[in-house]
């Protein structure tokens, strides 16, 4: 595990030939660009749609229901002309499903009342016709008296009347306020619904049509965004006259081909090396086998460039936690297995391959403390079987439980302090954290010791420890009384985070909690399953299996949860508070977009 030293390298050419250097550094795909001037005004002046409506005209044409083959051959492509028609065949789609749904909702309200037309009101003599959706038991609250009307249409729970009159009926004079029907008759709401429906069948052949342009589509959309990463570099190097600067960080070991690069494009490249004062970004890197780490601690926090790399440790613990999380035999066997079979959907890149890996370490890990436990998928081995001789774990006693995940979190912020005193040059940076190791170590001692020589050592180690904290507790020289006791304040407030590892090393004990919290709800699962099918004979043994199926299917699911959500956090937030200093920036690489699907 380490962070890769860099240099920065400044490649200096004509302005005429900026746009050429820059396509092939983009090429090259290993530098880090450094802004040299602010461009932000210019990319506000830039207009953004097109770029937005070939991203939403790919997505609906790649979620399209039906694909056709793919045209490969760019010579009759017209990116413009394609984007356009998907844009406008999906804005067609969305407005002919909702005039559908309307359509269909007026008909069903409609089609209670009957095929029928309104006449003028000549031929009414000046009467209208009111709506009235009458729930049955207020049929006789209606005064049929000096009203002229009919039910047209009855069920079990309502009855739709129609009332001829010239005016509204009061408000009293009917149990319910009118509905509104609407002028057009059932046949024609009908005739417009099959319209509807028939162009709507059309716009989905259409798009159908269109998805024989989705690879080209993709390609493009990829050149496109790639040329727009250009334009953004070309605006912020620096440009005097005729003359441009490309300012960017670069791999120390990639001197030569960076060399070999300038002179092919024909621009002049100059090397620094980095200063007290520069911040350079932070490249990670591992062995392919653990790399997976690196994705860990960028998904929270990147290191400083000086400080150092906690990918290795944060992976292995990672692992370690989910399974004790999880923490069953029968659940890790069952994933492993599904990742094993559908292992070819995660090698389309070399990031899904190494989550992958990951997802089979963490499933191992779950299965290994399974077995350590005796938990498969909520059964105990029998008694005096082979399995029963490797659960070497119980997670019902409490005191044991708690010494092992309480030594956990000891040795794993005792880690982090030992690394970082490791990576500090100055006097309190090395020492202040082997002081809080005293510190955890005696406490543990005192703890775990009762009754033996450690629990007198320990409290010593813990004294010991917070005198080298307050001593260190800061490198500001003292030639003064002032600032004599401004020293005696910084080792005070450095001793304040006494609390911080107390409640730090607490937090661990949730490995046990949840350990415990998954395997009981497995038990409680399988107990409920048995009763039922006891309790119902014949049937109950189908409801037995569903309970079964859908009951650890969602124990599945919680524990994946909560062996990511805590696994992470007992990594970034506890581990990194002690082990990390500084946060950086990573790593992003001026490159090309790569094009799968």
């Amino acid at each position: 595990m380490s962070i890769v030293p860099l240099t920065k390298v400044s490649l200096v050419g004509v302005l005429e030939d900026k746009e050429k250097v820059l396509e092939a550094t983009q090429a090259f795909g290993a530098l880090h660009l450094i802004p040299l001037s602010d461009a932000q005004k210019e990319l506000e002046a830039v207009p953004a749609g097109t770029g937005r409506e070939a991203v939403e005209a790919l997505r609906w044409l790649m979620d399209a229901p039906v694909q056709r083959l793919q045209v490969t051959d760019p010579s009759s492509f017209d990116l413009n002309e394609t984007v356009s028609q998907s844009v406008e065949n999906r804005r067609l789609v969305k407005d002919c499903e909702d005039r559908l749904a309307r359509l269909k909702k007026r008909i069903h309200d409609v089609e209670p009342w009957g095929e029928f037309n309104f006449t003028d009101l000549e031929n009414l003599k000046g009467n209208r016709l009111w709506f009235y959706v009458v729930p049955t038991g207020k049929l006789r609250e209606i005064d049929p008296s000096n009203k002229v009307l009919e039910v047209v249409h009855a069920d079990t729970y309502r009855a739709y009347v129609v009332l001829l009159a010239p005016d509204e009926p009061e408000v009293g004079d009917m149990p319910v306020p009118r509905v509104h029907v609407g002028a057009v008759s059932l046949s024609t709401l009908k005739k417009h619904y099959e319209e509807a429906a028939i162009e709507l069948e059309e716009l989905q052949l259409t798009r159908q049509a269109l998805t024989k342009w989705r690879f080209l589509l993709a390609s493009n959309l990829a050149a496109a965004r790639d040329q727009a990463v250009r334009h953004r570099a070309g605006l912020e190097t620096g440009d005097a006259g005729r003359v441009f600067v490309l300012q960017a960080w670069a791999r120390q070991d990639q001197i030569e081909e960076i060399e070999a690069l300038s002179g092919e494009i024909g621009v002049a490249a100059v090397f620094d090396e980095v200063t007290a004062e520069d911040q350079p970004p932070t490249l990670l890197e591992n062995r392919p086998g653990l790399a997976a780490g690196e994705d860990l601690v960028e998904f929270y926090q990147t290191p400083g460039y000086r400080d150092w790399d906690p990918s290795v440790i944060v992976y292995i613990s990672f692992v370690i936690f989910f399974g004790m999380i999880m923490t069953d035999a029968g659940y890790g066997l069952l994933i492993l297995t599904l990742l094993y079979l559908f292992r070819k959907r995660f090698g389309s890149s070399e990031q899904s391959r190494r989550l992958l890996r990951m997802a089979m370490w963490l499933m191992v890990s779950t299965a290994a403390f399974g077995v350590a436990t005796g938990s498969y998928f909520g059964i105990a081995p029998p008694e005096g079987s082979f399995l029963a001789k490797l659960k070497v774990l119980h997670l019902k006693d409490v005191d044991t439980m708690m010494k092992i995940t309480l030594t956990i979190g000891v040795v794993h912020i005792v880690l982090a302090n030992l690394m970082r005193s490791l990576n500090e040059t100055t006097p309190s940076g090395r020492f202040q954290p082997l002081g809080w190791c005293l510190v955890a170590l005696g406490g543990l001692a005192t703890f775990l010791g009762q009754g033996t020589i450690f629990a007198t050592l320990g409290p010593g180690a813990v004294v010991a420890g917070l005198l080298t904290v307050g001593f260190f507790g800061s490198d500001r020289k003292v030639n003064s009384l002032s600032s004599g006791g401004m020293r005696v304040f910084d080792g005070l407030a450095s001793l304040a985070r006494v609390v911080n590892i107390f409640s730090d090393v607490l937090s661990y004990m949730r490995l046990f909690a949840l350990g415990l919290a998954a395997a009981s709800l497995a038990e409680t699962i399988n107990t409920l399953s048995g009763q039922l099918n006891d309790a119902v004979p014949g049937v109950g043994l189908l409801i037995a299996i569903l309970v079964l199926i859908i009951g650890h299917s969602i124990n599945i699911g919680l524990g994946l949860i909560a062996g990511c959500v805590h696994g992470l956090r007992l990594n970034v937030i506890e581990f990194f508070n002690w082990g990390l200093k500084d946060e950086g920036t990573a790593f992003r690489p001026f490159k090309k977009e790569e094009t799968r699907l």
